[in-house]
């Protein structure tokens, strides 16, 4: 056992001394050498002490009842100075850190030490999440594992099993037992890639360089030869004043439904779709259920949208990280539903809602439900019941327009494009 020896004590707040570890480093001390006497460990304790300094002017004014035992002198020096209270985190703190807890990519493959040992860095950081998952009170379920796991560097997440964890043991116990040389070798092949991606890009850049400059007034002409000046004729849109009603679509001949369908266009180059993408949207589709139509399920929405808005702010981008509520009475998410009222029967292009109306989706929900078509499909299609928006009033069309739309109707796909 090493031979204890105390610091030297000053009493005046200075940041390198803690006074309670100070007394608890002078009893150890008395310990080892066997002094259990209160006299004698009275008599050493000065020893211990700054020259003039706070402490030792302190212990010199003592009275005599406050040195009569051992305990009435710890009790004395304790009064003096007060154990300090260590401000405890909150659940809510610990989570926090847990998400902010990275693991880097560059530190994958490495090592480091832990415990006076060395060991990888993957195993370190499971350790430590572990632990901050016990601290907040969530190490006995599944919450935030996924969260925490989509932090995790790419070349780490490959070579973990795509299975579900009970517990938070059960998933840092999967990241420790990943082999370090794997991860080491899957490291250096990413870092060969990224270089000799980099290398391309400063190939191109030097070509691009070379290219003669194109004219700009030839430019711009090239491209208005190419834009189109004839604008389709837009159907009539019903009036403001029409009234809209979604219910289940069960076809019958008391009630037709006109059914419309249209190829949307891709503007914009989508994201690439990955089983992670596909893993995160389906978890954040159960972590917002949709609520039923009526006035308790009008109120769980709503508390739904207020929790949205506390985590991720009024004016957050919807994304596939993100999700959102879904409105009561509209279809079931992934269902071929119109990303503009949330029925079937139509796109979102070819909706009857005017732009301004009430019973249009927010500009967030519709984003949500084309994230989640896009990357998951019609999923809910044998499960859910589709609904159709029905229009109480419906102004007249002229024959014309009526016979045109027919017409295009004819051999499309039903659903939303």
């Amino acid at each position: 056992m090493p031979v204890e020896t105390p610091q030297i004590f000053h009493g005046d707040a200075r940041i390198s001394e803690n006074p309670a570890d100070f007394l608890k480093s002078f009893n150890r001390a008395m310990r080892q050498q066997a002094i259990t006497v209160s006299s004698d460990k009275l008599d050493a304790f000065g020893d211990y002490l700054g020259t003039n300094s706070q402490a030792e002017r302190w212990f010199k004014a003592l009275s005599s009842a406050d040195k009569i035992t051992w305990a009435a002198f710890v009790a004395a020096f304790e009064k003096r100075w007060p154990p300090i209270v260590i401000a405890e985190k909150t659940k809510e703190e610990y989570e926090k850190e847990l998400l902010d807890y990275m693991l880097p990519e560059r530190e994958v493959g490495k090592k480091m030490t832990l415990y006076d040992r060395g060991c990888w860095t993957h195993v370190a950081w499971a350790v430590k999440a572990l632990q901050l998952a016990t601290d907040a009170g969530i190490s006995q379920s599944t919450s935030m594992i996924w969260q925490v796991r989509s932090n995790l560097p790419d070349v780490v997440k490959d070579l973990l099993k795509d299975e579900e964890y009970n517990m938070w043991a059960d998933f840092t116990k999967a990241v420790m037992e990943l082999k370090g040389s794997r991860l080491e070798e899957k490291q250096a092949q990413n870092l060969k890639q990224l270089q000799e991606l980099k290398a391309l890009r400063a190939d191109l850049a030097r070509v691009q360089l070379r290219a003669p400059q194109q004219n700009p007034m030839a430019v711009l002409q090239n491209q208005l030869g190419k834009m189109s000046l004839n604008q389709p004729t837009p159907p009539v849109a019903p009036s403001a004043n029409s009234s809209y009603t979604r219910v289940p679509a069960v076809p019958n001949a008391q009630n037709p439904q006109t059914m419309y369908s249209r190829q949307a266009t891709t503007t914009q180059q989508p994201p690439i779709i990955t089983e992670d993408m596909k893993m995160t949207i389906k978890q954040l589709v159960n972590t917002f259920p949709q609520q039923p139509d009526n006035p308790s399920g009008q109120t769980a929405y709503a508390n739904q949208l207020s929790q949205w808005n506390a985590k991720w702010g009024e004016n957050a981008r919807v994304t596939h990280e993100t999700g959102y509520p879904l409105r009561p009475g509209t279809a079931a998410i992934s269902l071929g539903e119109c990303f503009g009222c949330g029925t079937h029967g139509h796109n979102g292009r070819n909706c009857p809602l005017p732009v301004d109306h009430v019973e249009r989706l927010s500009r967030k929900e519709a984003a949500w439900r084309a994230i989640t078509s896009r990357v998951l499909g019609a999923f809910n299609r044998a499960s859910a019941i589709p609904i159709s928006l029905v229009i109480n009033h419906i102004p007249e069309y002229s024959t014309a327009w009526i016979e045109e739309l027919a017409e295009q109707d004819q051999g499309k796909v039903e659903g939303s494009a």
